[in-house]
């Protein structure tokens, strides 16, 4: 069965916490000034000064500098009168050699292909959003564009190029190429383009029309003094559900559980479904992988005395020394500690929902953002084998390949990212928003 369009709400003020679903009115904001939810402390709004335009200057600049980071190298390596370097595209295609076919298109998609389709998008959207009447598409693209936001890990990468820096450094000579310091300066463009980019000042612009309503069907009006009064109204209890793509809210035939945005289009529903249920999935795989992750080797270092496997704890041994223990340090927080934390972390806000907790709700949510934060900080290790093993190809004297606890490794990141984007941080609340609602 087809799914119909909403209705949605006709007063453009109200809205919903994407974090704990509180029905709210936006304030008319100053410049550069913030509304946050009373009750989580989101950030609902930013008002940005002049956004398209600025936004449009750094996606071009970014756009250019993407270019020549992608067809310079990055790493030079010489050992004894012999050289080599590497580009970007140059590890994801060395772990391609290796068969490491599953941790090469990750790479691939993390460093290369995600931030140029962040980029393109951002251009897209900027440059469609000046025309008048805005076309339908730029709402399609700015759907899906969070997507690319969330996969481009280009700061997690050179984070690991730094780190893979150290180890190299104490066989050879290492020079910094040309891409590495473009890099630097792209990642800050692209931190500008996002701080700069307001997404709701796209959405106003955006012309919809509103799907007609069923003449049989009876919608309730939204409870006004529960919302202006402050008494806890979600937008669940008051039968609407938020756009998680164009923040919209809107009403769905009476008994349907789901619907389809009327402005850009996206499927509605009240909760994500089976989201516990697909979380949980997500992070069992993730535990089952860590382990062979830690145990198995991640790099293989062939020399004339013979090879010598390294798994991640003998990694961050290795880097271990007066001048190397920050870096050292680093790999041992994002890539033991951090995923270990995760899966603790998801674990325990798992069962807190299914129990129906009700107690430490802001403690609860705010170790929710910080595992959805961290997450993508534990692909540090990844690159570091990636562009090492990229890198140190000097046969006979040296070689350097990837082992198989790679690969699990990069499973357990990939899953503990997916498992987060799994759960709704609303069903926190959902218990104590019940029980505010019958006590009211």
């Amino acid at each position: 069965m087809q799914e119909a369009y909403n209705q949605a709400v006709a007063d453009a003020t109200l809205m919903a916490c994407p974090h704990c679903d509180l029905l709210q009115r936006l304030p008319d904001l100053t410049w550069a000034a913030s509304a946050k939810c009373p009750r989580c402390n989101h950030e609902l709004w930013r008002r940005r000064e002049d956004s398209l335009n600025r936004t449009t200057a750094l996606a071009i600049a970014a756009a250019l500098l993407y270019i020549v980071a992608n067809t310079v190298p990055m790493l030079g390596l010489t050992v004894v009168g012999r050289g080599t370097s590497t580009t970007i595209i140059g590890g994801a295609e060395l772990l391609w050699q290796d068969g490491q076919v599953t941790v090469s298109i990750l790479v691939l998609f993390t460093a290369i292909i995600a931030p140029g389709l962040q980029i393109l998008l951002m251009l897209a959207i900027v440059l469609g959003a000046r025309r008048e009447p805005i076309p339908r598409w730029v709402g399609n693209l700015l759907r899906h564009h969070g997507t690319t936001q969330t996969w481009s890990m280009l700061e997690v990468m050179i984070l690991g190029v730094l780190v893979a820096l150290v180890k190299i450094a104490d066989y050879a000579t290492v020079i910094p190429g040309t891409a590495l310091f473009v890099l630097g300066a792209l990642i800050v463009m692209l931190a500008a383009m996002q701080a700069t980019f307001e997404p709701r000042e796209v959405w106003d612009r955006i012309r919809w029309v509103m799907p007609p309503a069923d003449p049989d069907a009876v919608y309730p009006a939204v409870a006004e003094d529960d919302v202006s009064k402050g008494r806890g109204a979600t937008a669940m209890q008051q039968e609407l559900q938020r756009c998680e793509a164009c923040g919209l809210l809107s009403r769905p035939a009476p008994g349907e559980e789901d619907g389809k945005c009327p402005r850009c289009g996206g499927r509605l529903e009240f909760r994500k479904r089976a989201s516990t249920e697909r979380a949980w999935a997500f992070l069992i795989a993730a535990a089952l992988c860590y382990i062979p992750a830690n145990v198995l080797p991640v790099l293989t270092t062939t020399t004339a005395a013979g090879a010598e496997s390294d798994t991640i704890l003998q990694g961050v041994v290795l880097l271990w020394s007066p001048t190397g223990w920050p870096l050292s340090l680093i790999v041992l927080i994002a890539s033991i500690l951090i995923p270990s934390a995760k899966i603790c972390a998801l674990g325990y806000l798992l069962i807190t929902v299914q129990r129906g907790g009700v107690r430490n709700n802001r403690q609860r949510i705010r170790l929710y953002r910080t595992v959805d934060f961290i997450g993508r900080w534990s692909m540090v290790d990844v690159f570091v084998d990636t562009f090492t093993a990229a890198l140190v190809q000097l046969q006979p004297l040296m070689s350097v390949e990837p082992g198989p606890g790679l690969v699990f490794f990069a499973a357990v990141v990939v899953l503990t990212m997916l498992a987060v984007e799994s759960f709704d941080p609303r069903l926190i609340w959902d218990a104590t928003s019940a029980m505010e609602a019958q006590y009211a």
